[in-house]
Protein backbone atom coordinates (compact mmCIF):
# COMPACT_ATOMS: atom_id res chain seq x y z
CA UNK A 1 0.00 0.00 0.00
CA UNK A 2 3.01 2.17 0.67
CA UNK A 3 4.36 1.26 -2.13
CA UNK A 4 1.15 2.18 -4.16
CA UNK A 5 1.11 5.85 -2.44
CA UNK A 6 4.87 6.88 -3.49
CA UNK A 7 3.86 5.77 -7.27
CA UNK A 8 1.07 8.02 -7.03
CA UNK A 9 2.63 11.02 -5.99
CA UNK A 10 5.14 10.33 -8.17
CA UNK A 11 2.84 10.54 -10.89
CA UNK A 12 1.33 13.39 -9.70
CA UNK A 13 4.44 15.94 -9.69
CA UNK A 14 5.18 14.72 -12.90
CA UNK A 15 2.27 15.57 -14.65
CA UNK A 16 2.46 18.69 -12.86
CA UNK A 17 5.80 19.49 -14.48
CA UNK A 18 4.94 18.84 -17.90
CA UNK A 19 1.68 20.66 -17.99
CA UNK A 20 4.27 24.10 -16.88
CA UNK A 21 4.48 25.92 -20.34
CA UNK A 22 8.13 27.28 -21.52
CA UNK A 23 8.18 30.89 -20.77
CA UNK A 24 8.22 33.51 -23.85
CA UNK A 25 11.63 35.55 -24.05
CA UNK A 26 10.16 38.68 -22.95
CA UNK A 27 7.61 41.30 -24.68
CA UNK A 28 7.59 41.76 -28.48
CA UNK A 29 7.64 45.52 -28.23
CA UNK A 30 10.69 45.11 -25.69
CA UNK A 31 12.59 42.60 -28.11
CA UNK A 32 12.04 44.70 -30.61
CA UNK A 33 13.69 47.96 -29.11
CA UNK A 34 16.58 45.90 -28.10
CA UNK A 35 17.19 44.36 -31.38
CA UNK A 36 16.98 47.75 -33.07
CA UNK A 37 19.22 48.85 -30.61
CA UNK A 38 21.64 46.03 -31.33
CA UNK A 39 21.65 46.46 -35.11
CA UNK A 40 22.94 50.19 -34.19
CA UNK A 41 25.56 49.27 -32.20
CA UNK A 42 26.31 46.86 -35.24
CA UNK A 43 25.73 43.66 -33.28
CA UNK A 44 24.00 41.97 -35.54
CA UNK A 45 24.08 38.34 -34.60
CA UNK A 46 21.68 39.21 -31.30
CA UNK A 47 19.91 41.80 -33.48
CA UNK A 48 18.80 38.74 -35.73
CA UNK A 49 18.21 36.42 -32.54
CA UNK A 50 15.77 39.57 -31.29
CA UNK A 51 14.09 39.60 -34.20
CA UNK A 52 13.14 36.12 -35.07
CA UNK A 53 12.08 35.26 -31.19
CA UNK A 54 9.27 37.73 -32.43
CA UNK A 55 8.69 35.82 -35.25
CA UNK A 56 8.65 32.12 -33.69
CA UNK A 57 6.80 33.36 -30.56
CA UNK A 58 4.29 35.67 -31.98
CA UNK A 59 3.61 35.47 -35.32
CA UNK A 60 0.39 36.89 -35.28
CA UNK A 61 1.18 40.56 -33.22
CA UNK A 62 1.48 43.33 -35.85
CA UNK A 63 4.95 44.04 -34.68
CA UNK A 64 5.67 40.89 -36.29
CA UNK A 65 5.81 42.18 -39.69
CA UNK A 66 7.96 44.88 -38.82
CA UNK A 67 10.09 42.80 -37.15
CA UNK A 68 10.85 40.52 -40.27
CA UNK A 69 10.99 43.51 -42.56
CA UNK A 70 13.72 44.67 -39.55
CA UNK A 71 15.85 41.02 -40.05
CA UNK A 72 15.73 40.99 -43.61
CA UNK A 73 17.65 44.67 -42.64
CA UNK A 74 20.18 42.78 -40.28
CA UNK A 75 21.02 40.27 -43.07
CA UNK A 76 21.77 43.38 -45.42
CA UNK A 77 23.83 45.37 -43.33
CA UNK A 78 25.96 42.32 -42.62
CA UNK A 79 26.20 42.06 -46.50
CA UNK A 80 24.49 38.31 -46.69
CA UNK A 81 22.51 39.51 -49.49
CA UNK A 82 21.23 35.84 -50.27
CA UNK A 83 19.62 35.88 -46.63
CA UNK A 84 18.55 39.01 -46.48
CA UNK A 85 16.45 38.66 -50.39
CA UNK A 86 15.00 35.09 -48.47
CA UNK A 87 13.54 37.28 -45.79
CA UNK A 88 12.39 40.20 -47.99
CA UNK A 89 10.81 37.58 -50.68
CA UNK A 90 9.14 35.72 -47.67
CA UNK A 91 7.26 39.23 -46.38
CA UNK A 92 6.64 40.14 -49.99
CA UNK A 93 4.64 37.18 -50.54
CA UNK A 94 2.94 36.92 -46.69
CA UNK A 95 1.46 40.19 -47.10
CA UNK A 96 1.69 41.97 -50.34
CA UNK A 97 -0.41 44.54 -49.36
CA UNK A 98 1.37 46.07 -46.04
CA UNK A 99 2.76 49.24 -46.37
CA UNK A 100 6.22 48.24 -45.71
CA UNK A 101 6.07 46.86 -49.59
CA UNK A 102 7.96 49.69 -51.37
CA UNK A 103 10.20 49.73 -48.71
CA UNK A 104 10.56 45.95 -48.98
CA UNK A 105 10.57 46.19 -52.91
CA UNK A 106 13.54 48.19 -52.90
CA UNK A 107 15.51 46.21 -50.88
CA UNK A 108 15.14 43.17 -53.01
CA UNK A 109 15.91 45.16 -55.95
CA UNK A 110 19.11 46.00 -53.76
CA UNK A 111 19.79 42.75 -53.48
CA UNK A 112 19.46 41.33 -56.32
CA UNK A 113 21.79 44.19 -58.25
CA UNK A 114 24.45 43.61 -55.59
CA UNK A 115 24.49 39.98 -56.25
CA UNK A 116 23.91 40.70 -59.96
CA UNK A 117 27.33 39.40 -62.07
CA UNK A 118 28.90 41.29 -64.87
CA UNK A 119 28.12 41.49 -68.11
CA UNK A 120 30.04 38.58 -69.56
CA UNK A 121 28.34 36.06 -67.13
CA UNK A 122 24.96 34.90 -65.78
CA UNK A 123 22.37 37.70 -65.73
CA UNK A 124 19.32 36.17 -63.70
CA UNK A 125 20.09 38.13 -60.40
CA UNK A 126 19.96 41.36 -62.91
CA UNK A 127 16.90 39.81 -64.32
CA UNK A 128 15.36 39.63 -60.32
CA UNK A 129 16.13 43.44 -59.89
CA UNK A 130 14.50 44.56 -63.13
CA UNK A 131 11.27 42.38 -61.90
CA UNK A 132 11.00 43.89 -58.18
CA UNK A 133 11.84 47.58 -59.91
CA UNK A 134 9.49 47.09 -62.11
CA UNK A 135 6.59 46.32 -60.01
CA UNK A 136 7.28 48.51 -57.41
CA UNK A 137 6.57 51.36 -60.11
CA UNK A 138 3.97 49.81 -61.16
CA UNK A 139 1.98 48.57 -58.34
CA UNK A 140 3.01 52.07 -56.24
CA UNK A 141 3.74 54.49 -58.65
CA UNK A 142 2.95 57.09 -56.08
CA UNK A 143 5.25 55.91 -53.62
CA UNK A 144 8.27 58.03 -52.54
CA UNK A 145 10.86 54.52 -53.04
CA UNK A 146 8.88 54.33 -56.86
CA UNK A 147 11.30 57.56 -57.74
CA UNK A 148 14.19 56.17 -56.81
CA UNK A 149 14.69 53.72 -59.02
CA UNK A 150 14.85 54.99 -62.54
CA UNK A 151 18.20 55.46 -62.30
CA UNK A 152 18.75 51.80 -61.01
CA UNK A 153 16.39 50.45 -63.60
CA UNK A 154 18.74 52.50 -66.59
CA UNK A 155 21.71 51.13 -65.13
CA UNK A 156 20.62 47.76 -65.08
CA UNK A 157 18.81 47.77 -68.73
CA UNK A 158 22.53 49.27 -70.06
CA UNK A 159 23.81 45.43 -68.12
CA UNK A 160 21.74 43.00 -70.24
CA UNK A 161 22.07 45.49 -73.40
CA UNK A 162 26.12 45.11 -72.63
CA UNK A 163 25.35 40.99 -72.59
CA UNK A 164 24.50 40.88 -75.67
CA UNK A 165 26.82 43.00 -77.22
CA UNK A 166 29.29 41.43 -75.81
CA UNK A 167 28.14 37.65 -76.99
CA UNK A 168 27.97 39.07 -80.25
CA UNK A 169 31.14 40.26 -80.31
CA UNK A 170 32.11 36.64 -78.90
CA UNK A 171 30.50 34.88 -82.00
CA UNK A 172 32.08 37.37 -84.40
CA UNK A 173 35.39 36.26 -82.86
CA UNK A 174 34.74 32.93 -82.90
CA UNK A 175 33.80 33.13 -86.42
CA UNK A 176 30.34 31.99 -85.76
CA UNK A 177 28.88 35.15 -88.24
CA UNK A 178 25.34 34.38 -88.74
CA UNK A 179 25.28 34.07 -84.42
CA UNK A 180 26.86 37.23 -84.42
CA UNK A 181 24.30 38.93 -86.77
CA UNK A 182 21.40 37.19 -84.49
CA UNK A 183 22.78 38.33 -81.52
CA UNK A 184 23.48 42.03 -82.71
CA UNK A 185 20.84 42.84 -84.78
CA UNK A 186 18.35 41.47 -81.24
CA UNK A 187 20.62 44.33 -79.83
CA UNK A 188 19.26 46.98 -81.72
CA UNK A 189 15.90 46.14 -81.68
CA UNK A 190 15.48 45.55 -77.72
CA UNK A 191 17.42 48.72 -76.40
CA UNK A 192 17.62 50.92 -79.15
CA UNK A 193 19.90 54.23 -78.80
CA UNK A 194 21.63 52.45 -75.71
CA UNK A 195 25.51 52.94 -75.41
CA UNK A 196 27.34 50.60 -76.94
CA UNK A 197 25.53 50.84 -80.27
CA UNK A 198 28.12 52.12 -82.34
CA UNK A 199 29.92 48.50 -81.40
CA UNK A 200 26.99 46.91 -82.29
CA UNK A 201 26.88 48.30 -85.88
CA UNK A 202 30.70 47.94 -86.19
CA UNK A 203 30.71 44.24 -85.47
CA UNK A 204 27.72 43.51 -87.96
CA UNK A 205 29.27 45.63 -90.82
CA UNK A 206 32.45 43.28 -89.83
CA UNK A 207 30.00 39.95 -89.71
CA UNK A 208 28.26 40.17 -92.88
CA UNK A 209 31.35 41.26 -94.77
CA UNK A 210 32.80 37.83 -93.65
CA UNK A 211 29.85 36.33 -94.89
CA UNK A 212 30.94 38.35 -98.19
CA UNK A 213 27.30 40.77 -98.32
CA UNK A 214 28.91 43.81 -98.79
CA UNK A 215 26.13 45.90 -99.27
CA UNK A 216 24.90 45.08 -96.06
CA UNK A 217 28.12 46.09 -94.63
CA UNK A 218 28.31 49.21 -96.14
CA UNK A 219 25.01 49.68 -95.05
CA UNK A 220 25.46 49.16 -91.49
CA UNK A 221 29.09 51.41 -91.56
CA UNK A 222 27.24 54.28 -93.14
CA UNK A 223 24.62 53.96 -90.35
CA UNK A 224 27.36 53.81 -87.90
CA UNK A 225 29.15 57.06 -89.53
CA UNK A 226 26.12 59.10 -89.39
CA UNK A 227 25.26 58.19 -85.90
CA UNK A 228 28.02 58.05 -84.17
CA UNK A 229 30.73 60.30 -86.06
CA UNK A 230 33.65 60.69 -83.28
CA UNK A 231 33.51 56.91 -82.06
CA UNK A 232 35.89 54.90 -81.95
CA UNK A 233 34.77 52.04 -84.37
CA UNK A 234 34.31 54.72 -86.94
CA UNK A 235 38.12 54.74 -87.27
CA UNK A 236 37.83 50.96 -86.59
CA UNK A 237 35.64 50.80 -89.59
CA UNK A 238 37.23 52.85 -91.61
CA UNK A 239 40.62 51.35 -91.73
CA UNK A 240 39.08 47.94 -92.39
CA UNK A 241 37.48 49.69 -95.35
CA UNK A 242 40.90 50.59 -96.30
CA UNK A 243 42.63 47.28 -95.98
CA UNK A 244 39.64 45.94 -98.27
CA UNK A 245 40.14 48.50 -100.65
CA UNK A 246 44.04 47.36 -100.74
CA UNK A 247 43.42 43.98 -100.96
CA UNK A 248 41.05 44.26 -104.18
CA UNK A 249 44.07 45.90 -105.68
CA UNK A 250 46.76 43.35 -105.06
CA UNK A 251 44.46 41.00 -106.01
CA UNK A 252 44.57 39.08 -102.75
CA UNK A 253 41.44 37.35 -100.82
CA UNK A 254 41.13 38.37 -97.21
CA UNK A 255 39.37 36.05 -95.03
CA UNK A 256 36.48 38.37 -95.00
CA UNK A 257 35.99 38.26 -98.02
CA UNK A 258 35.76 34.74 -99.41
CA UNK A 259 32.17 33.28 -100.15
CA UNK A 260 30.56 30.34 -99.72
CA UNK A 261 31.17 28.68 -102.89
CA UNK A 262 34.97 29.87 -102.56
CA UNK A 263 34.84 27.92 -99.06
CA UNK A 264 33.64 24.52 -100.84
CA UNK A 265 37.47 23.61 -101.38
CA UNK A 266 38.99 20.44 -100.83
CA UNK A 267 39.96 19.89 -97.24
CA UNK A 268 43.78 18.06 -96.67
CA UNK A 269 43.89 16.98 -92.54
CA UNK A 270 47.25 17.36 -91.02
CA UNK A 271 47.76 15.75 -87.72
CA UNK A 272 48.47 17.71 -85.14
CA UNK A 273 52.89 18.19 -84.24
CA UNK A 274 52.93 17.95 -88.14
CA UNK A 275 55.81 20.24 -89.91
CA UNK A 276 54.22 21.76 -93.03
CA UNK A 277 57.31 22.85 -95.05
CA UNK A 278 57.23 25.06 -98.35
CA UNK A 279 58.63 23.01 -100.97
CA UNK A 280 58.73 24.72 -104.55
CA UNK A 281 60.75 24.58 -107.41
CA UNK A 282 59.40 27.79 -108.82
CA UNK A 283 62.31 30.33 -107.85
CA UNK A 284 60.32 33.37 -105.96
CA UNK A 285 61.84 36.01 -103.81
CA UNK A 286 62.42 35.69 -99.88
CA UNK A 287 59.25 38.23 -98.97
CA UNK A 288 57.31 35.64 -101.06
CA UNK A 289 57.52 32.53 -98.76
CA UNK A 290 54.49 30.70 -96.78
CA UNK A 291 54.13 32.92 -94.06
CA UNK A 292 57.17 35.55 -94.52
CA UNK A 293 55.60 38.39 -93.45
CA UNK A 294 58.21 40.29 -91.81
CA UNK A 295 61.43 42.39 -93.02
CA UNK A 296 63.76 42.60 -89.76
CA UNK A 297 66.23 45.32 -91.94
CA UNK A 298 63.42 47.93 -91.84
CA UNK A 299 61.61 50.09 -89.57
CA UNK A 300 58.17 49.52 -88.01
CA UNK A 301 55.67 51.99 -87.12
CA UNK A 302 53.48 51.52 -84.17
CA UNK A 303 50.29 53.78 -83.10
CA UNK A 304 47.39 53.61 -80.73
CA UNK A 305 45.14 55.42 -78.58
CA UNK A 306 47.38 55.15 -75.89
CA UNK A 307 51.32 54.33 -74.94
CA UNK A 308 53.15 53.84 -72.00
CA UNK A 309 56.98 53.20 -71.03
CA UNK A 310 59.08 52.17 -69.17
CA UNK A 311 62.87 53.63 -69.91
CA UNK A 312 64.44 51.53 -67.41
CA UNK A 313 63.26 48.34 -68.49
CA UNK A 314 62.91 48.52 -72.06
CA UNK A 315 59.54 48.06 -71.90
CA UNK A 316 56.78 49.47 -74.37
CA UNK A 317 52.79 49.11 -73.59
CA UNK A 318 50.46 49.99 -76.68
CA UNK A 319 46.66 50.26 -76.02
CA UNK A 320 43.83 50.57 -77.90
CA UNK A 321 43.34 50.08 -81.94
CA UNK A 322 47.15 49.32 -82.47
CA UNK A 323 48.54 49.67 -85.96
CA UNK A 324 51.38 48.38 -86.79
CA UNK A 325 53.13 49.05 -90.35
CA UNK A 326 56.03 48.44 -92.12
CA UNK A 327 56.09 49.35 -95.80
CA UNK A 328 52.97 47.06 -96.73
CA UNK A 329 52.78 45.24 -93.97
CA UNK A 330 49.61 45.78 -91.31
CA UNK A 331 49.27 44.32 -87.68
CA UNK A 332 45.45 45.30 -85.90
CA UNK A 333 45.07 44.35 -82.45
CA UNK A 334 44.24 45.17 -79.04
CA UNK A 335 47.42 45.60 -77.47
CA UNK A 336 50.85 45.26 -77.98
CA UNK A 337 53.38 44.64 -75.75
CA UNK A 338 57.79 45.53 -76.85
CA UNK A 339 60.58 44.29 -75.26
CA UNK A 340 63.33 46.72 -76.45
CA UNK A 341 67.12 46.04 -77.47
CA UNK A 342 69.41 48.01 -75.08
CA UNK A 343 72.19 48.17 -77.48
CA UNK A 344 70.67 48.89 -80.22
CA UNK A 345 67.33 50.23 -79.36
CA UNK A 346 65.16 48.10 -81.07
CA UNK A 347 62.35 45.87 -80.59
CA UNK A 348 63.57 42.47 -79.45
CA UNK A 349 60.30 40.74 -78.77
CA UNK A 350 56.64 41.62 -79.16
CA UNK A 351 53.47 40.16 -77.72
CA UNK A 352 50.37 41.75 -79.39
CA UNK A 353 46.74 40.19 -77.79
CA UNK A 354 43.67 40.22 -78.41
CA UNK A 355 41.57 40.20 -82.12
CA UNK A 356 45.01 40.49 -83.88
CA UNK A 357 45.12 40.50 -87.52
CA UNK A 358 47.99 40.22 -89.47
CA UNK A 359 48.23 41.49 -93.55
CA UNK A 360 50.57 41.76 -95.95
CA UNK A 361 49.62 41.44 -99.40
CA UNK A 362 47.58 38.28 -100.31
CA UNK A 363 48.84 36.69 -96.89
CA UNK A 364 46.36 36.97 -94.13
CA UNK A 365 46.81 35.93 -90.57
CA UNK A 366 44.57 35.90 -87.52
CA UNK A 367 44.19 34.70 -83.88
CA UNK A 368 43.75 35.96 -79.96
CA UNK A 369 47.67 36.79 -79.68
CA UNK A 370 51.09 37.03 -81.43
CA UNK A 371 54.54 36.29 -80.64
CA UNK A 372 57.47 37.88 -82.54
CA UNK A 373 61.06 36.90 -81.14
CA UNK A 374 63.52 38.57 -83.39
CA UNK A 375 66.19 37.03 -80.95
CA UNK A 376 64.84 33.22 -81.66
CA UNK A 377 63.61 34.48 -85.40
CA UNK A 378 60.61 33.03 -84.54
CA UNK A 379 56.14 34.22 -85.12
CA UNK A 380 54.24 32.20 -82.76
CA UNK A 381 50.33 32.82 -83.34
CA UNK A 382 48.11 31.13 -80.94
CA UNK A 383 44.35 30.63 -80.35
CA UNK A 384 42.56 29.77 -82.99
CA UNK A 385 44.71 30.72 -85.75
CA UNK A 386 44.01 30.93 -89.22
CA UNK A 387 46.47 31.96 -92.35
CA UNK A 388 45.43 32.14 -95.71
CA UNK A 389 48.02 32.64 -98.43
CA UNK A 390 46.11 33.99 -101.61
CA UNK A 391 43.55 31.23 -101.66
CA UNK A 392 45.34 28.72 -99.56
CA UNK A 393 44.18 28.23 -96.11
CA UNK A 394 45.64 26.68 -92.93
CA UNK A 395 43.98 26.60 -89.52
CA UNK A 396 45.46 25.26 -86.21
CA UNK A 397 45.39 26.44 -82.21
CA UNK A 398 49.22 27.07 -82.69
CA UNK A 399 51.14 28.10 -85.69
CA UNK A 400 55.06 28.64 -85.29
CA UNK A 401 57.10 30.15 -87.95
CA UNK A 402 60.80 29.80 -87.72
CA UNK A 403 62.16 32.55 -90.04
CA UNK A 404 65.69 31.40 -91.01
CA UNK A 405 64.51 28.12 -91.90
CA UNK A 406 61.39 29.53 -93.37
CA UNK A 407 59.40 26.11 -91.70
CA UNK A 408 56.22 25.90 -90.48
CA UNK A 409 54.79 23.84 -87.29
CA UNK A 410 51.23 23.55 -86.69
CA UNK A 411 49.67 21.92 -83.86
CA UNK A 412 45.83 21.46 -83.59
CA UNK A 413 43.78 21.20 -80.07
CA UNK A 414 43.48 17.74 -78.21
CA UNK A 415 40.10 17.02 -79.99
CA UNK A 416 40.96 19.14 -83.01
CA UNK A 417 42.83 18.58 -86.07
CA UNK A 418 45.24 21.02 -87.61
CA UNK A 419 43.82 21.58 -90.98
CA UNK A 420 45.17 22.98 -94.53
CA UNK A 421 43.31 23.98 -97.41
CA UNK A 422 44.92 24.09 -101.31
CA UNK A 423 43.72 25.35 -103.87
CA UNK A 424 44.76 24.24 -106.70
CA UNK A 425 45.88 26.83 -109.70
CA UNK A 426 43.67 27.32 -112.44
CA UNK A 427 44.84 25.72 -115.87
CA UNK A 428 45.98 28.38 -118.31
Amino acid sequence: MQRLIVLLVSFLLLVSCGAKTAKKPGNPGDLYVEGVNLMQQKKYDKAIEKFSAIRENYPFDPIAFVATVKLGDVYFEKKEYILASGVYEDFFNSHPEDTNIPYVLVRLGECYEILSLSFDRDQAYTLKAIERYTYLKNRFPASSYAKLVDIKMKKLVQKLADREVYVGEFYYNTFKYNAAIMRLEYFLKKYPDMNGTDKALYYLALSYRALGELQKSEYFVDMLKTKFPKSMYVRAATRERKTLQLAKADRSISPALYTSEERKKRDIELKPQMIAQTQTETKKAPEESKLSFFDTSKPIDIVSDTMEGFDKEKYVIFKGNVVAKQEDLYIFCDIIEASMNEETNEIDKAHAKGNVKIVKKERTATSKEAIFNNAESKIVLKGNVTVYSGQDKLTGEVVTYYIDEDRVVVEGEKEKKARILVTPKEKQ
